[in-house]
C-alpha cells in the first residue's frame, strides 16, 4: 500500500511537468503567429557576392555578408501604421542579423520593430534590434544609406543594365514574399560596423526595388 501511495504521489510533479511543457509550446506557437501586413516602399541591399547572389534567389549561402534597407512610403503591419518608417539591416546570412529602425511616430517603433524580425529572422538569429537614425537617399538604383551619419553603416549602389542599355536586369518569382520581384544592381562601396561585427563590401553584388509592394501574412 506505501509503495502504491508514492506511486501516486509521484505522478502529480509529472503531470505539472507535462502541463507545463504544454503550456510553453502553445505559448510559443502563438508568439510565432503570423501577423497581417500590407506595405509599399523602397528597398535595397548590398553584400560581399559576385552578382548575382544566391541568397534571395536560390537560397542562403554561407560566407556572405551584408546589409539593406527599407524605407516604407505606406503600410501597416499588426494593425499599426508605418508609414515613414525606415528599417536597416546588416547580416551573415545564415548566422546572424541585427536591425535598426528609424520611425517618424514613437508610437510606430514595435510594429515596425515586429516587422523587421519577421522579415530578416530568415536570414539568421536577430542578435539586437536599436534605434537608429538613418538617411535614405536616391531612385531607381542609385541609393546612398547610412546608419549614424555612417558610422555604424553605409551603401552606395548603382543599377546593372540590361540588353537595352535602359532598364536594369530583373529577377522575378524570386524565394522572398516581401519583395519576390528585384533588380540587379552593383554595390560601389559599403561598410559596418558595430561592436565586434563589422565588415567592408565594394564592387559586389546589389539588389533593390524601388517600387516594392506587398501584402500577405509574415
Amino acid at each position: 500500500m506505501r509503495g502504491r501511495i508514492f506511486a501516486a504521489a509521484g505522478v502529480r510533479p509529472v503531470l505539472s511537468l507535462m502541463l507545463l511543457v504544454g503550456m510553453t509550446v502553445v505559448s510559443g506557437a502563438q508568439a510565432q503567429e503570423k501577423q497581417a501586413y500590407n506595405v509599399s516602399g523602397t528597398f535595397v541591399e548590398g553584400c560581399s557576392c559576385s552578382a548575382p547572389c544566391a541568397c534571395q534567389l536560390t537560397g542562403l549561402m554561407h560566407g556572405c555578408q551584408g546589409v539593406g534597407a527599407m524605407m516604407l512610403s505606406s503600410g501597416s503591419y499588426k494593425g499599426v501604421d508605418l508609414k515613414g518608417a525606415k528599417i536597416v539591416y546588416a547580416a551573415a546570412p545564415g548566422d546572424w542579423v541585427r536591425l535598426y529602425v528609424d520611425v517618424p511616430n514613437p508610437g510606430q517603433r514595435e510594429a515596425a520593430e515586429a516587422f523587421g524580425r519577421a522579415v530578416y529572422t530568415a536570414f539568421g538569429k536577430v542578435e539586437a534590434v536599436k534605434p537608429a537614425k538613418i538617411d535614405f537617399s536616391g531612385d531607381a538604383g542609385k541609393y546612398t544609406i547610412a546608419v549614424d551619419g555612417g558610422n555604424i553603416m553605409q551603401l552606395t549602389t548603382e543599377p546593372v543594365l540590361g540588353g537595352d542599355n535602359r532598364t536594369p536586369l530583373t529577377y522575378s518569382n524570386i524565394h522572398d514574399p516581401l519583395h519576390p520581384t528585384v533588380m540587379q544592381g552593383k554595390t560601389i562601396s559599403g561598410a559596418y560596423q558595430d561592436g565586434d561585427r563589422s565588415f567592408s563590401l565594394k564592387d559586389s553584388n546589389a539588389y533593390f526595388n524601388s517600387r516594392m509592394k506587398s501584402k500577405g501574412k509574415i
